[in-house]
């Protein structure tokens, strides 16, 4: 009767003993990566021409809703990709708006009225139309007057900028940065440049130093092909503000001109600048000259 409990007992221990074995030669688990859980590629969603506008609206309202809770927990390389594809996904949304809303686009302009006395321009809107622009603004839509009549509609400038600072790759969220002051404004409308030569300058030189910064960036073609254009822009202008007459330049651009080299003496633009204005031809032959150094096309 006594060697029974005390054999149980062994028994038990032994049991213990192998169990802990057991346990300390399994491999330990690593802590779970919860970005890894995150690491969604999250396709644009292409809506098609059934959809009504309040379908497509409505839409883009829960996509920003949805993406910005994604985002907390989202990594800054997954927010690029992110990014990317709400960009393609609102653009192409935007075409389906438009188609819906020729009219109102065709005769936006029409709202402006114009004060003589004060030679200040204002909208004045019928409750209908205020009513559709208040719609669109409250996600994030705005029209925007291009010129020539012209109105599109795009996401407010600040858009992404607020649904994505702090979340991207630095080199993301310096783009952004870039792009969301620029287009607070109208760069060209009419065949012309509607800025100052100085700000035309600035997108030459904040491309320049981010190429500079970010060398392997992903952006880096788009960068480049940005840097193009207005590089061209700066140095020839457009058809209805040209920086020169017949290859010879207008004060105002040679000064500007001048600046640029003597504040960016190691820029590529400033390399250019000085073999152009070296140049001798006339109109045409100066704008293919700056064409091929720049490597722009239309």
């Amino acid at each position: 009767m006594i060697k029974k409990p005390y054999f149980f007992l062994v028994s038990i221990l032994f049991f213990i003993s192998c169990r802990k074995e057991t346990e300390q030669s399994l491999p330990k688990r690593k802590p779970v990566d919860k970005t890894l859980i995150q690491k969604i590629s999250l396709p644009p969603v292409y809506l098609d021409s059934l959809k009504t506008e309040s379908e497509i609206l409505l839409h883009i309202q829960n996509r920003t809703t949805e993406i910005s809770e994604l985002l907390k927990n989202s990594s800054a390389e997954n927010a690029d990709e992110i990014y990317e594809n709400l960009k393609k996904e609102n653009d192409s949304a935007l075409v389906l708006l438009s188609k819906k809303q020729t009219s109102l686009l065709d005769r936006y302009y029409e709202f402006n009225v114009y004060d003589n006395e004060t030679q200040i321009s204002t909208q004045k809107f019928p409750d209908d139309v205020k009513k559709t622009i208040e719609y669109y603004e409250k996600t994030g839509i705005e029209f925007w007057e291009v010129g020539e009549g012209m109105t599109e509609l795009r996401m407010f400038p600040d858009y992404y900028m607020k649904l994505f600072k702090g979340k991207l790759t630095k080199d993301y969220d310096r783009y952004l940065e870039i792009i969301t002051e620029e287009d607070q404004v109208l760069f060209a409308a009419d065949a012309g440049i509607i800025i100052p030569w100085r700000d035309v300058a600035k997108r030459i030189e904040v491309r320049e130093e981010f190429l500079s910064v970010f060398p392997v960036s992903n952006l880096k073609k788009r960068i480049e092909n940005e840097l193009k254009e207005y590089r061209y822009a700066y140095l020839v202008g457009y058809d209805n503000t040209q920086t020169n007459e017949q290859g010879k330049f207008f004060p105002e651009n040679l000064k500007e001109f001048k600046r640029f080299i003597k504040e960016n003496p190691e820029s590529e633009t400033s390399k250019i600048i000085v073999e152009m204005l070296a140049y001798e031809g006339n109109n045409d032959e100066l704008w293919n000259f700056v064409k091929k150094k720049t490597g722009f096309e239309w």
